[in-house]
């Protein structure tokens, strides 16, 4: 049986500790959280306005799963499986427009809704039906903007439980957003390292100590602990010169952030092709349409989006080596940090539920 590095999460978040080593080095627990957090979670596939229209598809990976998004001529969304239904071969990488999505192997044939259309040379497998060998459907639900997908099909819908983050995030209106530009990283370091940096502001005293320290300081900054599913994350200005932000975050992985005021900007924060010791993150800087059409607004809200996260990146490179110590010893969190508590319940829960 694998080893639980969530069995102690504490039971208050003022007895919240940092999480053990082996919740990010050791790969068997990286296989079960394939099983018993991503497979039974919601997690975000696309955002609607990438897929605008009939045809447009896109891929990711969803911790081993090769899945596609796709908008078909009825302009209903599907979410698949990319595993051709003969031999396996994802049928289809990256994004674009497609009037049908056809496996490069042996150009067996399928319909935007996932039927499988044709499949040359058949005829003569006793085995072989076509209207059983379609690729399979995966569950799939729309909030703020996003497309989300739950592998294993049985999670209770996600809308309802969001409502206080929708509430929060209703003068934002992130579902206008738009997206304006991609940055992609490799990332070599576990995915709960840059869950848990997303969710905590307390490292803006450090690491961000010429950035965000200065317009949004750290030891200002408070995240709602009272929900199982969502955290948020408030980051008020040092003064009335900056403006806040808010930070949320849908467990198990789905990180945006929004500026506040009359034209709001955000950022999510796609993590791509999990691996138990690194992952690709895909920053998307979403923005108000008539915004993202103004070249120099995009380069300047990249630039800025850029600075940000290279100085995240040697924190997170340093929080896995020193994860991966012998010596490490995990340390009480702050109350800054109530988002990290909040983010260990739902992992615990997760694999409680698999005792």
């Amino acid at each position: 049986m694998v080893h639980n590095p969530y069995a102690l999460v504490a039971d208050r978040p003022e007895g919240a500790t940092a999480l053990p080593g082996a919740a990010f080095t050791d790969p068997a627990v990286f296989e079960a959280e394939r099983d018993r957090v991503f497979a039974t979670g919601w997690l975000p596939v696309a955002r609607e306005s990438e897929l605008s229209t009939a045809g447009d598809f896109r891929s990711a990976t969803l911790a081993g799963t090769p899945v596609v998004v796709t908008r078909d001529a009825a302009g209903d969304l599907h979410v698949l499986s990319r595993a051709c239904r003969h031999r396996g071969l994802p049928v289809v990488e990256g994004s674009g427009n497609a009037g049908s999505l056809n496996c490069p192997y042996h150009l067996w044939r399928y319909g935007l809704d996932g039927r499988l259309l044709s499949a040359p040379a058949m005829e003569r497998s006793e085995g072989f039906d076509a209207a059983r060998c379609g690729l399979p459907v995966i569950h799939h639900e729309t909030w703020g903007g996003w497309i989300f997908a739950n592998l294993d099909g049985e999670a209770e819908p996600l809308g309802p439980r969001l409502t206080v983050l929708a509430d929060r995030l209703a003068a934002i209106d992130p579902a206008r957003l738009v997206t304006a530009a991609t940055l992609t990283y490799d990332s070599p370091w576990n995915w709960k390292v840059m869950v848990e940096n997303f969710l905590e502001s307390y490292h803006h005293i450090a690491a961000h100590a010429g950035s965000l320290q200065i317009s949004n300081p750290g030891l200002l900054t408070s995240a709602s602990s009272d929900d199982a599913l969502f955290t948020i994350l408030e980051n008020p200005p040092a003064s009335p010169d900056f403006g806040s932000f808010v930070v949320g975050g849908v467990f198990p992985a789905t990180l945006m952030f929004f500026t506040e005021g009359e034209a709001p900007f955000g950022v999510w924060y796609e993590l791509d092709a999990i691996q138990a010791d690194r992952f690709t993150l895909r920053i998307h800087l979403l923005v108000p349409p008539e915004l993202a059409a103004i070249p120099e607004v995009v380069a300047e809200f990249e630039q800025q989006v850029r600075a940000v996260h290279a100085e995240d990146i040697p924190v997170c490179e340093g929080v896995q080596a020193g994860a991966g110590s012998r010596l490490y010893r995990p340390g009480p969190l702050s109350h800054l940090e109530a988002g990290l508590w909040n983010f260990h319940r739902h992992l615990s829960a997760c694999f409680a539920a698999e005792a």
